[in-house]
């Protein structure tokens, strides 16, 4: 009843021309007296429709190769957008989607179809895209409006491609069977009127509208060459195929069989085969998994090889590329630098160009009600009030290694499981209960325990968490039997959830929380442990965690490993449970699935993890901000793909991510500074003394100056003076951006060609809280930082150093605004709706106002407490530079990053 009350609300709130307080009492009122309606909540209906409509979107931005001519904007005009208008509608009505959020996946879909080609265009085209959105975002949401509107366009193939694991390609069918076909392909692969409508096609008075899947979501549902040969349906018939298939290369081989009915001979083309007359469009999700060629595609001299034999998955999808006279492929992703290090040149006689993507690459902005690690870890710049607040949810898991070793083998026994784990599965019923005093009954709960790869120990612990729910539900359900698990669930609601729930409510403050007292949780405890099923992740179908066959919802406490494929969403995921189980790398990628929408939930939610995985977390979500915000810049400068590429492979952000995926083939690596900040925000403190007596001996050595504004300034000093500073200190390893040695090689560099030689520095005092300590003479105020890992000895990781203005203290007012204006430019191009209008300026544009012969230095002596040595933080913003020279990277210090992510 209430999802019908919703749709009726939400559909009177669009006839308003402005949602306000009063459109919104209006709207309630009228629902709640409706006879249908009688006895709804009004209250949160009211919540849920402001919330929704609170939420709003940032302009997104687009690289393109400028190789195209708008045509979906006509053929909207002409032609019949049956399958877009009904997958709208759902979205709207049935999914709740915020109307910022629609209005802007509709022009964003129109955007891509622009820039791919109108299929009704002759000759012979072929175009490559990618779309970087954020993790758990609604990328799928995405692409299926996309396939809505190609289709509609005309597009008679569309092969979307869902990662290696049954579990996300399942998922990904049931999302497509619900938003474009409106029916269940486990029933009928063909289109037909007796067909069970779900999603999109069960809306009242919903046209059917005929498309043929050769796939269903079942377990044996992945494409067979058997199956599409018995229905006879051909590609390129009279009606449109969409396949949802794995990155499987047995799965490709039975698609190119398929279309063989299709193929002529022509020797002149890659392959020698070609399909003419039949536009095909490829949809590839989570392209930076499988997809992309690691093998080495370059010959002895570093010339393109074009006998070179790529990857096996790369071939096959290069192979159904070029086997299309016009073809159009889209690659989706939240982590894009694996198809960006993609040579732009790369080619093959036999399987044609790599998947760079040429024609275009889209930024999109996750809406503000989305919950990612910019808020989860607190990643925005330290303001006037001091360093950004992340979300008071983790916590530190430091019990889990000596139960799972980190080098464990397959039959490890597992007799217990850690008191951390136990704490969580708590916490997990706590947020169960909590959402239902909330109203949220009849909805889906997930909690993620990802502590092995291996599917005999995932048995055991699996075993061990039923056998532990077992016990509170009949505690619950038999008070005074024994046990003392209601006192734990009360000590664990006052002291966390109750205790942060007010820093949580403001941080969180578009999201309509409501306070929850202990008693209403308590009424609750055992409806929600009783519901609360226990699941084993191993990647087959029956992962995709079958919420759609429970209408009143699933509870389930999912237990996975490696195999947990990327991109399977776990709905209403609240409480996660993660620890190091074999690639850094690998892990920090299934932790990512953590983030995403918690709609009137947010402050229920809990991240139990260790120390190091938060840290490196945010250092590859702090290398991911970065690059988008060149992004922007280069999108405002009217840069390509092909320059973006460049500039992520030379960026020092880039070799980060490159590090962590093995994705370099020599041991050599080169970036460059050119336009970029670096910042120390890792530090060991066993270099803490001899930093500090390197910086106090360069400063003394400036002249003697008086503070302003507790802060000391000093122009005009000499580049090469810098250059042996950074010679001479530490940087932690983890800090592979701030390599003092790296950046003392570029600026001696720059030096040789007269540029880099007038310097500003800044020894900056700290705010409130810190101590005193005499840095080169002069009585500093210490800047407090955060100790975010407190478990690693010996090192000390804050979040952001630098303050955004400390950024512009060497410009004049003239330049402060011309980068202001510069970044506003940028946000004016990008497209409506958008309400994210920036209030400063941007780093990037910051430093494009900077002479090449300017670079700046930033010091921050940083408080650890107890009276220990200061650490020496510092940050050197480097000016924009076009014929800036790459630096070599030492070889120990490139395998150092590496081995970190073993």
């Amino acid at each position: 009843m209430f999802n019908a009350a919703y749709a009726v609300a939400n559909g009177l709130l669009m006839m308003e021309t402005r949602v306000t307080p009063e459109a919104l009492d209006r709207a309630v009122a009228t629902i709640a007296g409706m006879p249908n309606f009688a006895g709804i909540n009004a209250d949160r209906l009211r919540r849920e429709l402001e919330a929704n409509n609170n939420v709003h979107v940032g302009g997104y931005s687009v690289i393109d190769d400028r190789d195209f001519k708008a045509w979906i904007k006509a053929a909207r005009e002409v032609r019949k957008f049956d399958f877009w208008s009904r997958y709208r509608k759902y979205l709207e009505l049935r999914k709740r989607m915020a109307r910022d959020v629609v209005e802007q996946l509709d022009g964003l879909t129109d955007d891509i179809l622009d820039r791919l080609r109108d299929p009704l265009t002759e000759g012979e085209w072929d175009r490559r895209g990618l779309v970087v959105g954020d993790v758990q975002s609604g990328k799928t949401s995405n692409y299926t409006g996309l396939i809505c509107k190609a289709v509609d366009a005309g597009y008679p193939l569309v092969i979307v491609m869902a990662g290696v694991h049954n579990s996300l390609r399942s998922q990904t069918q049931i999302r497509l069977d619900e938003g474009f076909f409106g029916f269940d392909t486990r029933l009928n692969l063909r289109a037909d009127q007796q067909n069970q409508r779900i999603g999109a096609g069960a809306l009242p008075g919903a046209p059917f509208l005929v498309a043929h899947s050769l796939t269903s979501s079942m377990e044996s549902g992945d494409f067979k060459l058997s199956t599409a040969q018995g229905t006879k349906v051909i590609p390129g018939g009279k009606d449109p195929v969409v396949l949802v298939v794995k990155k499987h290369v047995s799965i490709l081989d039975n698609l190119c069989e398929w279309l063989k009915v299709r193929v002529e001979k022509d020797d002149s083309v890659p392959g020698g085969e070609i399909v003419r007359g039949i536009p095909l469009l490829i949809i590839d999700d989570e392209a930076d998994y499988a997809s992309a060629n690691t093998n080495e595609y370059r010959d002895q001299d570093g010339n393109i090889n074009e006998n070179a034999n790529p990857t096996n998955t790369n071939k096959h999808i290069r192979r159904l590329l070029t086997l299309f006279e016009k073809s159009a492929y889209v690659g989706y992703t939240a982590t894009p630098f694996a198809n960006v290090f993609i040579h732009h040149e790369g080619w093959s006689r036999k399987y044609g160009e790599d998947l760079f993507p040429r024609s275009f690459i889209i930024n999109i902005p996750a809406p503000s009600n989305y919950i990612g690690a910019e808020k989860v870890f607190g990643l925005g710049r330290p303001g006037p009030d001091g360093e950004s607040r992340g979300l008071p949810i983790i916590r530190a898991v430091d019990d889990a290694d000596t139960i799972f070793p980190p080098k464990h083998k397959k039959d490890l026994p597992v007799a217990e499981l850690p008191g951390t784990l136990h704490e969580a599965v708590l916490a997990f019923i706590l947020a169960c209960a909590a959402r239902r005093v909330r109203g949220d009954v009849s909805v889906n709960n997930s909690m993620l325990v990802h502590v092995t790869r291996f599917t005999l120990v995932q048995q055991q612990v699996a075993r061990l968490i039923e056998e532990e729910l077992t016990d509170i539900r009949r505690q619950l359900e038999y008070p005074g039997t024994g046990g003392d698990a209601l006192d734990r669930l009360e000590a664990l609601w006052r002291n966390d959830f109750k205790a942060n729930f007010l820093a949580l409510h403001e941080i969180l403050a578009d999201h309509q929380l409501t306070p929850v007292n202990w008693e209403e949780v308590r009424k609750q405890l055992f409806d929600a442990a009783r519901r609360i099923e226990v699941r084993e992740i191993n990647g087959s179908a029956k992962d995709a965690l079958d919420y759609a066959e429970h209408p009143n919802g699933l509870s389930v406490i999912a237990v996975g490993g490696d195999k947990l494929s990327r991109g399977l969403t776990l709905e209403g995921l609240s409480v996660s449970y993660f620890v190091r189980t074999s690639r850094m790398y690998d892990t920090l990628m299934q932790m990512g699935r953590w983030f995403g929408y918690r709609p009137g939930y947010g402050d229920l939610c809990r991240l139990y993890t260790s120390s190091e995985l938060v840290t490196w977390y945010r250092h590859i979500a702090v290398a991911t901000s970065e690059l988008r915000e060149e992004f922007d810049l280069m999108y405002a400068t009217g840069q390509t793909p092909d320059q973006f590429g460049n500039r992520v492979r030379a960026h020092p952000n880039g070799m980060l991510i490159t590090a962590a995926n093995k994705m370099r083939a020599a041991t050599k690596v080169r970036a460059g500074f050119s336009g970029t900040i670096s910042e120390t925000v890792s530090f060991d403190t066993a270099s803490a003394v001899r930093n500090l007596e390197t910086f106090s001996g360069f400063i003394a050595g400036l002249p003697t100056i008086q503070p302003e504004r507790d802060r000391y300034i000093w122009t005009g000093v000499e580049g090469a003076d810098v250059a042996a500073l950074m010679e001479r200190i530490e940087t932690a390893k983890e800090s592979w951006k701030a390599n003092s040695r790296a950046i003392a090689d570029y600026i001696a560099d720059r030096l040789s060609d007269g540029l880099l030689n007038n310097w500003t520095v800044a020894l900056l005092a700290g705010g409130r809280g810190g101590g005193r300590h005499d840095i080169g003479g002069y009585d500093i105020a210490l800047t407090r930082r955060e100790n975010k890992s407190p478990g690693q000895k010996g090192k000390y990781t804050i979040g952001r150093l630098v303050n955004p203005s400390d950024e512009m203290l060497d410009l004049d007012q003239a330049q402060i605004d011309a980068a202001f204006d510069a970044t506003l430019a940028a946000w004016n191009l990008k497209k409506p709706p958008k309400r994210d209008q920036p209030s400063s300026p941007s780093g990037p544009f910051i430093r494009r106002q900077r002479d090449p012969s300017c670079g700046l230095l930033l010091v921050y002596p940083i408080d650890t407490g107890a009276g220990s040595t200061p650490l020496m933080g510092f940050a050197v913003s480097f000016p924009w530079d076009e014929n800036a020279r790459e630096i070599e990277y030492a070889e120990n210090s490139v395998k150092q990053l590496e081995d970190l992510f073993d």
